[in-house]
């Protein structure tokens, strides 16, 4: 890959766009920052020798790039160059660009597999998208008016299928999968054209269902790409095929005639009767100082740090809302955090901020909370309803990044009874937050049925009344009101007739809600009579009651990372023992397995640092990590030990990929039980141990791994990703990353027969343990804990009451002689609607 140098007067300039550069790639480019002299009294000015070094530094045969800021840094810079060998001088080129916009639109591209020749032009246009931004078009070269059609422009025509047109998680997707890719791509919607790179340009295009969209692609990989780009049109761009269509323009609810005085009509957003006290939720409105700061390069770093801990912030969102949706469709609400956490990722959002406090030196705050609401503006001017409704995921990304630079800024989401919620709007971000046990129902002044809000109220089900109007604004706190989330009718007043109808109705509700968990609180048994554990996945000890509430029997996954994570230090030992022992006391004596910390470069903590990493899925994650980690994997280990003495605890190590690694951590735990028993603190000497296994090398090793421990559990999400060696996270390959691949299907064989003929047993906690479909297979398998997000358990426990073994296990021979995932589920599916028996 190219490699970098910036060389500037000033050491803190060049360090300050290295450091930028670095957090738009992710660490994954060299960069070397030669800025300064070595005098203390005069360090400003450039020195030829510290260039040299630096060009050595980075140097690859795919080239180096070298920018610089001003005078005589270029000389500098030249005459460095002959002090290098004449071989390696010819592959190091000096770039015009400007040093802070050249270096990051640089480095992104050569991220993108980019040559010397590709990133030398993307650092020259830099200044294009500013300029652009400034109405500055005079100042430019003139157009090169190239037809789309030409022969370096490879092309593709698609009409736009899905109902909500290009918004922000399509567009999500389409930056994504440009950036896997050696080609630039653009699109065009009648006269506006934009770069795929940028979610921001993507979702402000205004592209509708039934527009045409031209992409266009130039560069090596550019049919690939737009092969890319056609499949994931055909995919519906990602979206479910049943999403509404967007509302009318005019966003106006029709009243209808017989509506009494007291009822306000709104968009019925999730369906359900609510009853209840109102709850306001004000406005959050954020005190934004604007001062000017002595240091603006300390203060683009200030920038920086809170949007990477927002990024942060947004993957957990990311992956708790999936854990308590559950169910196939978790991953399209959770993408709605994706979506925001890309919007932060944009280079063009990001540079134009850092440039700005650099040039003005004012404060952060003020001139981020400008551009977002600048681009918020942008989305709002879009005529579809629908994309100018994404202003509201702006201003939430833009409040969440404020947060994390005004000290004390704070939500506060929890309240002291169950209530109804009232409020002018409400984030993706609140909505998430919500316990359906405190909010009975919400109603909002502004939204409509398919804003993210009302997408998560309806996958939480929490009855919900958006867009309804002013008139809310009337309604107090502490006031009785009612709501029926699928009509829109808000009662302000009610009469003893309509509290007794609505009561009887939301019972109803309710009823029939039980109807479809009662069952769930039974055992798990085959019609030849096998029970099958059936837990839950937690990240927090309170996720334990949710998933004991949906009829989990224990739990088979916490992810104790979350323990760990938005704090400054890791939690001690007395409160992660408090922690383990407050999630065994909803499960009724039923196991708890305690997955020890399990991070890495993709989940990072600040204050266990891990250096970047080109492929954090195969670098210094799990075991790895944690075994280097002394005091962290103490401290764990002696508060896992300490509540086993009194619950039943089950401890479980991440990626183990050699025997020698579990022999370590066997060890490890040995030690502590000892210093336990040394100091009479009570534990439990039998604590039951397994390994996950979620990478190709346990699944080889899985026959001498299997007498050294009490358990499997099988982590498919990873062993799918493994085995394929597909990125989960790459929508080029991502398809492939499949559980019903048959390699994964045979890995899964090879891991249950070791585990068989050493007599222990087999759990699974990946997404194919929630998925109804699967569940014959597994059980054919021999797999006797299935574990899963708390709303699959009781449809996976109907699934297990219709099964026989032998009739599974005939399944399994069948899929395992299939050629493709396609077919596999096509079986599946064919034995769906059969009562599968002997």
């Amino acid at each position: 890959m190219i490699g970098f140098v910036l060389v500037s007067h000033s050491a803190k300039i060049a360090e300050g766009a290295r450091e930028l550069a670095e957090q738009m790639t992710q660490g994954r480019v060299a960069i070397a920052a030669a800025g300064g002299i070595d005098d203390p009294a005069h360090p400003i000015g450039t020195d030829p020798m510290k260039i040299v070094a630096a060009i050595e530094a980075v140097y690859s045969d795919d080239g180096v790039i070298v920018l610089m800021d001003l005078g005589s840094a270029l000389m500098s810079a030249e005459t460095a160059l002959e002090f290098i060998e004449p071989e390696r001088a010819e592959r190091v080129h000096l770039c015009s660009a400007p040093l802070v916009e050249g270096i990051v639109a640089a480095a992104v591209q050569a991220t993108a597999g980019g040559t010397v020749d590709q990133a030398m032009a993307e650092a020259q246009s830099a200044l294009e998208a500013k300029r652009a931004h400034l109405n500055e078009a005079a100042m430019l070269p003139p157009a090169q008016d190239e037809p789309i059609t030409s022969d370096a422009t490879h092309t593709l025509r698609v009409i736009i299928p899905n109902a909500l047109g290009l918004h922000a998680r399509p567009a999500a997707k389409l930056v994504a999968l440009t950036g896997q890719y050696q080609a630039n791509l653009t699109l065009r919607v009648g006269d506006r054209t934009v770069n795929a790179r940028s979610i921001n340009q993507i979702a402000t295009l205004g592209a509708r269902q039934g527009d045409e969209l031209i992409a266009a692609a130039v560069g090596p990989d550019a049919v690939d790409l737009l092969a890319a780009v056609q499949r994931l049109a055909d995919d519906n761009f990602g979206d479910p095929l049943d999403l509404p269509a967007a509302p009318s323009a005019d966003g106006q609810i029709e009243r209808h005639d017989g509506v009494p005085d007291h009822v306000i009509v709104g968009i019925g957003a999730s369906p359900g009767i609510a009853i209840g006290v109102v709850q306001r939720l004000e406005d959050e409105r954020l005190a934004i100082p604007e001062r000017n700061v002595a240091d603006s390069l300390a203060e683009a770093a200030r920038f920086d740090a809170a949007v990477a801990t927002a990024v942060a912030d947004l993957r957990q969102l990311e992956t708790t809302t999936r854990q308590r949706i559950g169910g196939e469709r978790a991953g399209d609400q959770a993408g709605i955090f994706e979506a925001h956490r890309l919007i932060l990722e944009d280079p063009e959002l990001i540079a134009r901020v850092t440039e700005a406090i650099t040039a003005t030196s004012q404060n952060a705050e003020s001139i981020w909370w400008a551009q977002v609401q600048a681009l918020a503006d942008r989305y709002r001017a879009l005529p579809d309803p629908y994309l100018s409704g994404r202003a509201a995921d702006v201003i939430d990304v833009g409040k969440r990044v404020l947060r994390h630079l005004l000290p004390g800024q704070t939500r506060g989401l929890r309240f002291d009874q169950p209530c109804i919620l009232v409020a002018a709007d409400l984030s993706p971000s609140d909505t998430a937050q919500l316990d359906s046990a405190q909010v009975l129902g919400i109603i909002t002044v502004a939204g409509g049925a398919t804003g993210h809000t009302a997408i998560l109220a309806r996958a939480l089900g929490i009855p919900a009344v958006v867009g309804a109007g002013p008139a809310v604004q009337r309604i107090e706190a502490g006031q009785q009101i009612a709501l029926d989330g699928g009509s829109g009718w808000i009662w302000t007043t009610l009469s003893d007739d309509e509290r007794q109808t609505l009561a009887a109705q939301r019972a109803d509700w309710l009823e029939a809600q039980q109807q479809l968990r009662q069952r769930a609180h039974e055992p798990a048994i085959t019609r030849d009579g096998l029970r099958i554990e059936v837990a839950a996945n937690i990240g927090q000890p309170d996720d334990a009651r949710q998933g004991a509430a949906a009829g989990a029997e224990g739990v088979g996954l916490f992810r104790t990372e979350l323990l760990f994570m938005g704090r400054e230090s890791a939690p001690t030992e007395d409160e992660q023992y408090q922690a383990y022992c407050e999630a065994a006391s909803h499960l009724s004596g039923g196991p708890l397995i305690v997955r020890i910390l399990d991070v890495g470069a993709d989940k990072p903590i600040d204050y266990l640092p891990v250096a970047a990493e080109a492929n954090p899925f195969l670098g210094y994650r799990g075991v790895r990590n944690w075994l280097d980690a002394p005091a962290i994997a103490r401290a764990q280990l002696r508060a896992i030990c300490r509540a086993s003495a009194e619950h039943n605890l089950k401890i479980m190590f991440p990626m183990v990929s050699t025997i020698a690694e579990l022999r370590d951590v066997r060890e490890r735990l040995r030690a502590i039980q000892a210093e336990l028993s040394a100091e009479e603190i009570a534990h439990n000497p039998d604590l039951e141990v397994g390994v996950m296994i979620e990478v190709p090398a346990a699944v080889l090793m899985a026959d001498q791994l299997a007498p050294l421990v009490d358990f499997f559990s099988i982590g498919t999400n990873d062993l799918a990703q493994y085995i394929m060696a597909a990125d989960r996270g790459n929508p080029a390959v991502n398809h492939l990353a499949d559980y019903c691949q048959p390699a994964v299907l045979r890995a899964i064989r090879l891991v249950t027969k070791a585990a068989d003929d050493a007599g222990i047993w087999v759990g699974m906690c990946g997404e194919m343990a929630g998925d109804p479909l699967a569940v014959p297979l597994l059980v054919g398998m021999g797999i006797t804990e299935l574990s899963m997000n708390a709303p699959a358990i009781p449809a996976v426990k109907a699934v297990i009451r219709t099964l026989d073994r032998s009739a599974c296990q005939a399944l399994v021979d069948q899929a395992l002689a299939l050629e493709s995932p396609e077919a596999v589920r096509t079986l599946l599916e064919s034995r769906a609607s059969e009562q599968i028996s002997g």
